[in-house]
């Protein structure tokens, strides 16, 4: 992993690879179908990941050894549109596997979610191989994708490696439409002192991550020997659960105030079909994975970001 393609660069997660990527002196290519407009540090080249043949020419001219495929409509805005939804989430993956195999790239990251879960998934502490009904267009586009590496894994030989994301708590970056965006929402609120209408019931308990943990993850199981992974779809990986109630209390005792009304809407049910807690001991006896950040570490650091 010494010439890294980040696809999607611009979000949420990209980002922060292309940071931690540069900070170990490693050779990044960004690209994005949006304009970037702020210093990145690394080359960046905005295109759309469906056209094959120029990302194709990229991987070529670059020499592009492993690659990070971030593209993804996340779960609250793919209900908007789902038809788009599965040809951006699908589509760009079967072009990223193609381009792949015809310039025989082997090492490639995936990001699944949490949203691949469903109601028969043993939402208190889901196992990493409980029943998958996805309720949402994202869930259903992250389950059809994690058949999909699995089947190219052992059809073309390829190393597409993947983790089952909870939600991500990034402060660095605006909210891209997820269910669990609240707690970012939430927190920047407190910071600039404003009132908070949270989508979600108080009580309701979902898996979270600050951003730092879900880089370090995907860096960890990328670097773990093939030989060591017995899961050839997507690891389950967890840090800590939390409630838009316990939010609000932890932003409290971190000496923000907070007015927060509760209005549930159609994320609601999307929340509903998602788990409390996630066992994640295949990924910790596989690869030695282990969350550095508790859940009140989490939100102290992001209240003081």
């Amino acid at each position: 992993m010494n010439r890294i393609l980040i696809t999607g660069a611009l979000g949420q997660l990209g980002v922060e690879f292309i940071k931690y990527f540069k900070n170990l002196n490693l050779f990044v290519l960004a690209t994005d179908i949006r304009e970037c407009k702020k210093d990145i540090s690394c080359e960046f080249i905005q295109c759309d990941v469906l056209e094959k043949n120029k990302i194709s020419d990229l991987v070529k001219k670059n020499k592009i050894d492993t690659i990070f495929h971030l593209v993804a409509t996340l779960s609250a805005k793919g209900e908007e549109d789902p038809f788009k939804s599965w040809k951006l989430n699908i589509d760009s993956l079967q072009t990223i596997i193609k381009i792949c195999i015809k310039n025989k790239i082997k090492n490639v990251f995936w990001p699944s979610s949490i949203a691949v879960f469903g109601t028969d998934s043993e939402l208190e502490n889901v196992p990493q191989n409980p029943v998958l009904n996805p309720s949402s267009i994202y869930g259903i586009t992250k389950l059809a994708g994690e058949k999909l590496i699995e089947y190219y894994n052992q059809k073309f030989s390829l190393d597409i490696r993947s983790l089952r994301y909870p939600g991500i708590i990034s402060m660095s970056s605006k909210p891209g439409g997820g269910t669990t965006d609240y707690v970012m929402e939430m927190i920047d609120s407190a910071k600039n002192k404003k009132k908070y209408r949270c989508f979600l019931s108080k009580k309701t308990e979902l898996p979270m991550m600050l951003i730092d943990d879900a880089i370090q993850s995907a860096y960890q199981l990328m670097s773990a020997k093939k030989s060591c992974l017995s899961v050839s779809s997507s690891y389950n990986i967890s840090s800590f659960s939390i409630t838009p109630e316990i939010l609000k209390k932890q932003i409290l005792l971190n000496g923000f105030e907070i007015d927060v009304e509760f209005r549930p809407d159609f994320r609601q049910q999307i929340a509903n079909s998602w788990p409390k807690k996630i066992s994640d001991t295949k990924a910790k006896s596989d690869w030695g994975w282990k969350a550095k950040y508790n859940m009140e570490e989490s939100i102290r650091k992001s209240l003081n970001f």
